[in-house]
């Protein structure tokens, strides 16, 4: 049973994506498995829809409107991409790569850059790396995620 986690990415708005804790490992038959990481595609998908105007707000926070709560918010922000990417990484098999349009090379290497720049609270170069690279990624694969659900896979 995964840890339950909740994450504000709008003020006052909460996701609880506990759901998609689910683990490798542990006996589970291949049916199973193919269910959990359909139910992990279900919840990230849902998430992305909160995930995706958070980012965009949080840009825009950077870019020169920051608020008290900036870099908390920053950080959950972070955390949740975070998240989306280590649960996409566990189930990436059962997502169309070719509605990505993005490398998984080059997304690593942005992401780099990405963790470079919060590590020099570089909020200019944090903001056009979330525009240019991460949100246009975060995009696709919501809408990887939603043919897939609409295909009646899961």
């Amino acid at each position: 049973m995964g840890c339950r986690k909740m994450i504000f990415l709008q003020r006052g708005d909460t996701v609880d994506y506990s759901a998609a804790g689910y683990a490798y490992g542990k006996g589970e038959n291949m049916e199973n498995l193919q269910e959990q990481k359909q139910e992990a595609l279900r919840v990230v998908g849902e998430y992305l829809q909160r995930l995706i105007p958070g980012l965009g707000t949080l840009c825009g926070e950077l870019k020169g409107s920051r608020q008290a709560d900036t870099d908390a918010f920053r950080k959950q922000c972070i955390d949740g991409l975070n998240w989306v990417i280590a649960v996409y990484n566990q189930v990436s098999d059962m997502i169309d790569a070719k509605k990505l349009h993005t490398a998984k090379q080059e997304m690593n290497d942005r992401l780099g850059a990405l963790g470079d720049a919060i590590r020099q609270n570089e909020d200019a170069k944090i903001a056009d790396i979330l525009e240019s690279a991460v949100i246009p990624f975060l995009k696709d694969l919501s809408e990887a995620i939603g043919q897939h659900e609409d295909s009646g896979s899961f």
